[in-house]
């Protein structure tokens, strides 16, 4: 009897155990999983947030010449305007782009979007 007892029992538990099968990876399957992004938005549409939307709209667009707009892909934003040359207007914006987008600019850089009423891509 005790080694019916025995055998039910060591059934049991071996039926019990867990076994982790291996996931299969991209690389052992053939297959490569290519993350999906939505195609980056141009123009006004580029803009993140609605307060640099709003500073675009009023003030952005009205500036005087030699004027660059900087954006994160976080929302971080910065723009300046009547500098003495492009290349003043955007390194000025990048670097207070960059003061405020401190925490993600490793992983998320300010990048010009707008130089002179023009979008990046058109110049």
């Amino acid at each position: 009897m005790r080694s019916g007892i025995f055998i039910a029992v060591s059934a049991l538990l071996v039926g019990c155990a867990t076994y982790e099968q291996p996931i299969p990876t991209a690389a052992s399957t053939g297959n490569t999983v290519e993350p999906s992004f939505e195609q980056k938005a141009v123009g006004e549409a580029s803009i993140m947030t609605n307060q640099a939307l709003k500073s675009y709209r009023e003030d952005y667009v009205h500036a005087t010449e030699h004027k660059a707009f900087a954006q994160s892909d976080v929302g971080a934003w910065s723009w300046k305007s009547n500098r003495t040359s492009v290349k003043h207007a955007i390194e000025n914006s990048l670097i207070d782009c960059q003061r405020n987008n401190k925490r993600h600019e490793a992983e998320h850089p300010c990048k010009i979007i707008n130089v002179d009423g023009k979008w990046a891509g058109e110049r």
